[in-house]
């Protein structure tokens, strides 16, 4: 176990940006887990087709779950391991440097990408799709949702969300890698 933890910090170490997902194990493995390392906020809530594992190697912080009951969270530390339940949008809120696995379904992914509204929590924007490649489809989402005021204003306060600031964020590289 040792070796194994020991394994996904030095893969830790070949990350590009935050919430990378890069994937670990062989094609096929399912589920496979996928390394994440993040310092930022996530800049939208992932609604997955299927249940998910996030298991906690280093790093605190919170993972914030939108419910027909309100906003939850749940606090991380190394060691956790959080239930990610299908169809729940959430989204990873690290204090310091996170080093996370997600255990995911074998591609194709069936995915969404949602945001919600910063002054009243409606949803603002999402998009979803089935990809082999989901880093991409987040670079493509963010990026035209930066690129629109309409896509960013809410549409029951009227609050417009700044652009999200992709700095932080490598998947286009990621996506390459995994493709090439």
């Amino acid at each position: 176990m040792r070796k194994r933890t020991a394994n996904a910090f030095k893969e830790g170490q070949k990350t590009w940006g935050s919430y990378d997902e890069f994937p670990l194990a062989a094609e096929g493995i399912d589920p496979g887990p996928h390394l994440s390392r993040s310092r930022v906020a996530q800049p939208f809530h992932l609604v997955t087709a299927v249940d998910e594992l996030l298991v906690t190697m280093a790093g605190t912080g919170r993972v914030e779950f939108r419910t027909p009951h309100g906003i939850k969270s749940i606090d991380f530390e190394p060691g956790s391991v959080i239930y990610l339940p299908a169809r729940m949008p959430a989204r990873v809120l690290p204090d310091s440097e996170a080093l996370q696995i997600r255990m995911k379904t074998a591609a194709p992914y069936q995915e969404a990408v949602a945001f919600f509204c910063g002054s009243c929590d409606a949803l603002v924007h999402s998009v979803e799709f089935v990809t082999d490649v989901p880093q991409r489809k987040y670079w493509d989402t963010v990026v035209a949702f930066n690129d629109s005021p309409a896509q960013r204003t809410c549409g029951t306060c009227g609050r417009t969300a700044e652009p999200v600031d992709l700095t932080e964020f490598a998947w286009n590289d990621v996506a390459d890698a995994l493709t090439s």
